[in-house]
């Protein structure tokens, strides 16, 4: 068995069952159970389900919602598809909590926003027709539902408004144990958010990673999470990006060739279907 990391942090290796990214104590302590075992591209890892949460990146009101005129095509659409059909179900099997991570400013946060976020966001051109959003904090003003009722969109992308609440399929599927976490940039792990202490006390050391853009606010969040010691594991269909293709398979391309791993939404359900939960047990 090989050791790969330091004393603190590190994972276990062999030819026959891959990376082992269960932390134990210590490398010759017994094997952690239960253990999800589970394919990736570029073979098998398995992990702890108790130190594992599932991170939901900006899958909200504003970058969805028709009603602001986002495509009702988009396909941050197939995302939430496959997160409710596979990975969040996955999560609720095998006990394990969903980070809900979106943007949720203050005025103190728009008062210190750099400008090139400021530019980059108002750069968004995913809408169907003339765009009717207007810059960060702005007053987006009342909405007519398709029954014909008016609600409030909000100020853009601050703390508790309509437009900064997570998709409502998604949103309905949120449970008591989850974890609520509200960034003010494009990374939600560069150190302004909360995330890293609420993980940290949780005890959490793995991420599968998942929201939109894929090469953008997903990809800056997952590598200043590998770069501060989580594992980090990319759900491909469980992120995408409005981006060209070439971004996507970019970011795919670091993230199994170095920054952690790539599977798919049903590889993960797969594998907390055959979790072990002691020594020669699955499923």
């Amino acid at each position: 068995m090989e050791v790969i990391g330091g004393s603190k942090n590190f994972w276990l290796y062999s030819k026959a069952s891959g990376y082992d990214l269960t932390h134990p104590p210590t490398p010759a302590s017994p094997p952690i159970y239960p253990r999800i075992p589970m394919e990736t591209t570029t073979g098998q890892i398995t992990i702890d389900p108790s130190k594992t949460a599932l991170v939901v990146i900006d899958l909200q009101n504003y970058f969805l919602s028709p009603l602001l005129g986002r495509p009702p095509q988009s396909v941050g659409f197939d995302v939430v598809d496959k997160l409710s059909q596979y990975a969040i179900p996955a999560c609720r099997k095998a006990d394990m909590p969903v980070v809900w991570l979106g943007w949720g400013l203050s005025p103190q946060d728009l008062d210190d926003m750099p400008p090139t976020i400021v530019k980059g966001l108002a750069a968004d051109t995913n809408f169907e027709g003339p765009k009717k959003i207007g810059p960060l904090g702005s007053n987006i003003g009342p909405l007519e539902q398709e029954d014909g009722t008016v609600i409030e969109g909000g100020l853009v992308l601050m703390k508790d408004q309509w437009n900064s609440k997570f998709y409502p399929s998604l949103a309905e599927q949120a449970k008591p144990q989850d974890v609520w976490a509200y960034k003010n940039r494009l990374n939600g792990f560069w150190g302004g958010t909360g995330i890293e202490d609420d993980l940290k006390s949780r005890g959490i050391t793995t991420l599968l990673f998942s929201g939109a853009n894929e090469d953008q606010c997903v990809a800056g969040s997952l590598q200043d999470a590998f770069t501060k010691g989580w594992d980090c594991l990319l759900l491909s269909d469980g992120t995408g990006t409005t981006s060209p293709e070439f971004a996507k398979q970019g970011v795919e391309y670091n993230v199994a060739g170095g920054w952690g791993f790539l599977l798919t939404c049903k590889q993960f359900a797969e594998g907390v279907d055959n979790m072990q939960t002691q020594p020669g047990a699955s499923g």
